[in-house]
């Protein structure tokens, strides 16, 4: 925009806003409230029925499509390997949330890092809605971390923004997260009323409209975990601060709970699933309050690397997590 602001913009300290979607009603904030007050101190924020003016997330185009039928050696897809550590759970539920520690690993494009919630439904659970953070030169341009949402749709990423429809008066998707490495972001999904809910910093970030037929009421899976997207074995990609899951002062993602159907917040339960792809190069360990630490250095030297299929939209093509309701070992 320039210098120059359109026609029906105003500032808000600084801040350009335009006005919101009126064909938006946000739910009520209770179901996830209870995760935490808002972190992300110091940000403008735009008047009532406002969101700020900020560009979309660039479209995912330049790493090449994945073939329909590509083999897969050692769990790597044609565009590179994967690996994640964190939490899934399989039960029916109205939504899920946790607090992610914000970080800032190491990265170098193409790779990414990232932390997210994620949910999901559908056949096979191939309906996917993503939130949290990611660091992913490749696509914004710089090492810092930044928010992202995201979505799959019938089993394929869907092209930023896809629909999305955004509600916050000061947070948006891709907009950075530095000033606030090390504080925890409260990220979370809600169904309500025939759209997907994003929970960012303590209230609505914005919402993804579902099929008007097929809109879910409940959710089957859920999943809470780190990131890491690598060009070629063996990962030498930081995952959350780079220090091993196993060791104080790790990454964290605690507050791990999910809306069921007849209770009106948000359930912390003190363990869920397991699932650790890579525990030789990303460790992770579970905590008594409902939480766990997770990531590593990649610095480890097992005799090979199998990650399984990711479970992240932001994984940028790649196919969705199984969502196994028991622990498994690394395939």
């Amino acid at each position: 925009m320039g210098l120059i602001l359109a026609a029906g913009l105003v500032l808000a300290a600084g801040l350009p806003c335009e006005k919101r979607s009126s064909d938006l009603s946000a739910p009520p904030a209770s179901p996830l409230v209870k995760l935490g007050r808002p972190a992300l101190a110091g940000l403008p924020s735009c008047g009532e029925g406002e969101i700020p003016v900020h560009a979309s997330p660039p479209v995912l185009s330049d790493l090449p499509p994945r073939p329909e039928h590509a083999p897969e050696e050692r769990g790597c897809a044609p565009q590179g390997c994967w690996a994640w550590a964190g939490w899934n759970d399989r039960r029916p539920m109205r939504g899920a949330g946790a607090r992610l520690s914000i970080e800032a690993p190491a990265v170098v494009a193409p790779d990414h890092s990232l932390a997210e919630v994620a949910l999901q439904w559908g056949g096979s659970e191939h309906e996917i809605v993503e939130v949290g953070w990611e660091v992913a030169p490749r696509r914004h341009g710089d090492s810092e971390p930044h928010l992202f949402v995201h979505r799959w749709v019938k089993g394929r990423p869907c092209a930023a923004p896809c629909g999305f429809v955004r509600w916050s008066p000061r947070l948006w998707p891709g907009m950075s997260l530095a000033r606030w490495t090390g504080k925890d972001l409260t990220v979370g999904w809600l169904l309500w009323e025939g759209r997907a809910w994003a929970w960012a910093d303590g209230e609505w970030l914005g919402a993804f409209a579902l099929d008007a037929v097929d809109a879910p009421r409940l959710a089957r899976v859920a999943q809470w975990f780190g990131e890491v997207f690598f060009v070629r074995p063996p990962p030498r990609v930081s995952m959350g601060n780079g220090l091993a899951g196993n060791l104080p002062g790790a990454a964290r993602v605690t507050m791990v709970c999910n809306v069921p159907e007849q209770d009106p917040e948000c359930v912390v339960r003190p363990e869920r699933f397991p699932r650790v792809t890579e525990p030789g190069f990303y460790p992770m360990r579970t905590d008594s309050d409902g939480g766990f630490h997770y990531g590593g250095p990649a610095q480890a030297t097992p005799s090979e690397v199998r990650p399984p299929p990711p479970p992240s939209s932001a994984s940028e093509g790649t196919p969705p997590a199984t969502g196994r309701s028991a622990p498994s070992p690394p395939r």
